[in-house]
């Protein structure tokens, strides 16, 4: 049941469109990268967003998430997913942010650290995207009640301390 609700949510994350294109000279590589995913030819999606993950691009890494926790063109690896997740949670992108802290929530492709997922949680709650904010307000409203007040400060403390920082093998 939780992995349908996440897919759901994995889902929608990509029908907002929250993965924002940084810079033009990615503009047209991330482009053919999302068409030819929503066209089913994920051979093709894996290889543009792979190339622009290695340079650090947010939302190729989202997308590798999304692919990697899907199985679509590659092995289904909840795992690798949360790392791509993570990468371009770290950068700022709100979609993946809410990604990574459900698999915090649930403990899919992670262990289960409510802590966690309530810092990411957050850090989306502040997101310019509406629905994304409703989305991860909900959740840390539902896991509130499992998290000692000690817990719930640790998590307030480091979403208030959090810098999206830069990321990549490769700096373009």
């Amino acid at each position: 049941m939780a992995h349908k609700s996440l897919r759901r949510l994995v889902a929608a994350l990509i029908v907002l469109g929250t993965m924002a294109v940084s810079g033009r000279a990615y503009a047209a590589p991330y482009q053919d990268g999302l068409v030819a995913y929503e066209q089913g030819q994920f051979i093709d999606a894996i290889r543009e967003f792979r190339s622009l993950a290695v340079t650090g691009h947010p939302g190729a890494e989202f997308m590798l998430g999304v692919m990697h926790f899907n199985g679509f063109g590659v092995d289904r690896n909840e795992k690798v997913a949360a790392i791509y997740f993570r990468l371009a949670a770290e950068q700022g992108d709100a979609g993946a942010q809410l990604a990574f802290g459900s698999l915090h929530v649930r403990g899919i492709g992670v262990m289960q650290n409510l802590v966690e997922a309530r810092k990411w949680l957050s850090i989306c709650s502040r997101s310019a995207t509406p629905e994304l904010a409703r989305q991860a307000t909900a959740l840390i409203s539902a896991t509130a009640s499992l998290m000692t007040a000690a817990e719930i400060s640790r998590a307030d403390r480091d979403a208030e301390r959090w810098r999206p920082v830069r990321a990549g093998l490769v700096r373009p």
